[in-house]
């Protein structure tokens, strides 16, 4: 439909499991048409959402239902071009801190490495 869609996640996660299980889902995002980046400049753990540089939703969910259920996360839906068009412009400089990656990452990857993050995948309800 037209949509683009980039996410921009940590390379390095300090959650070691978490980091395992969510590698298992960026092959299929990435054929969905997902542009997915590794933040490679340390952490990051922000939650922003932005649409159509008009829109944009900040807080600390996860976007599960765990967060929403569990944890009583919450975001903040803002109504704001400016606020969504310098959000965009952050992400833009984030990116240029990132390594796009391609789905042959992802199909590239060693067997144990398949192996050990399937395992973490099946802990992915809990995280």
């Amino acid at each position: 439909r037209g949509v683009r869609v980039r996410l921009l996640v940590p390379r390095h996660n300090n959650q070691k499991i978490v980091g395992l299980a969510s590698r298992t889902y960026y092959g299929e995002l990435i054929e969905t048409g997902v542009e997915i980046y590794q933040y490679d400049k340390g952490m990051i753990h922000a939650k922003v959402l932005t649409i159509d540089e008009e829109i944009a939703a900040v807080g600390s969910a996860n976007y599960d239902m765990r967060s929403f259920r569990l944890h009583y996360e919450v975001c903040q839906v803002l109504y704001s071009a400016d606020v969504a068009r310098e959000l965009t412009d952050q992400f833009e400089r984030d990116l240029t801190d990132s390594i796009p990656l391609k789905i042959e990452d992802s199909l590239e990857r060693p067997l144990t490495e398949r192996i050990v993050e399937q395992s973490a995948r099946l802990f992915s309800p809990l995280l």
